[in-house]
């Protein structure tokens, strides 16, 4: 009779599936069952996880030598404030805007994510045509090295582009900060609407737009080292950057 040759068969095939099952190792972003019945998924590979932003502030500065191109030909620099209005006096071409949101990754060993600023902006202001670029809605893109804005309540453009700085070197992993310095370099298309807008050539497609100070306070629940990959000597790197551009204060 062939009942027992098939029984053995099936007991066979059912206990290599079972040690195959057992052998198999778990995968990472896998979801597994809680004892009450909840999917539960794991933590993200190191490194991959997007650390949230809790707020922080940054500097924007115009260099020198763009100051000293807007004033000859008669542009002024002013401050807008979150609710839209053009400061009546003049600032030496520099703002402080607060951070709303955002998040930080290590995108490649370097600092990735996205820093969005609070609604306040600046005004180029042209005095001899009274012609006015207003610029708001600072939004950074840290994984793409870009900062964009809103002129004149248009559509969206892209300023300026930066270097992406190193993960290890921006992040200080005791007080839960994100500390940057980075030069902003106008595009071709920025600088054209920006032109435009004032009846100048103030700027050129790959001149100096800003100069950029950023400290952003990130979640403190979140083990830093391990969320962004930064393995030991994390403080030490933020330390030597720190020095090497002065103090955050």
């Amino acid at each position: 009779m062939r009942a027992r040759p098939l029984a053995t068969a099936a007991v066979l095939a059912l206990t290599t599936a079972l040690l195959s099952a057992a052998a198999a190792p778990a995968c990472p972003s896998a979801a597994t069952a809680a004892s009450d019945g909840r999917a539960v998924t794991t933590a993200r590979l190191a490194g991959n996880t997007e650390v949230p932003v809790r707020g922080g502030s940054a500097r924007f500065d115009a260099p020198p030598a763009l100051l000293a191109a807007l004033r000859a030909r008669g542009v002024a620099v002013a401050e807008i404030d979150a609710q839209g209005q053009i400061s009546p006096h003049y600032s030496t071409g520099g703002m402080s805007l607060g951070i709303r949101s955002g998040a930080v990754t290590n995108s490649g060993g370097k600092v990735g994510g996205e820093l969005r600023f609070t609604r306040a902006g600046i005004a180029l202001i042209n005095i001899k045509t009274k012609k006015v670029a207003r610029v708001t809605g600072f939004v950074g893109n840290l994984s793409q090295g870009t900062l964009s804005a809103v002129v004149n309540r248009g559509a969206r453009i892209t300023l300026g582009t930066f270097t992406r700085p190193r993960t290890h070197a921006s992040i200080d992993t005791e007080t839960a900060a994100l500390r940057m310095n980075i030069g902003i370099t106008v595009t071709a298309a920025a600088a054209a609407r920006l032109n435009a807008a004032l009846g100048t050539t103030s700027f050129r497609g790959g001149g100096p737009l800003l100069d950029v100070r950023i400290n952003a306070s990130l979640d403190p629940s979140v083990d830093l080292p391990t969320a962004l990959n930064l393995g030991h000597g994390a403080r030490r790197a933020g330390q030597e950057d720190q020095e090497a551009h002065g103090s955050w204060g």
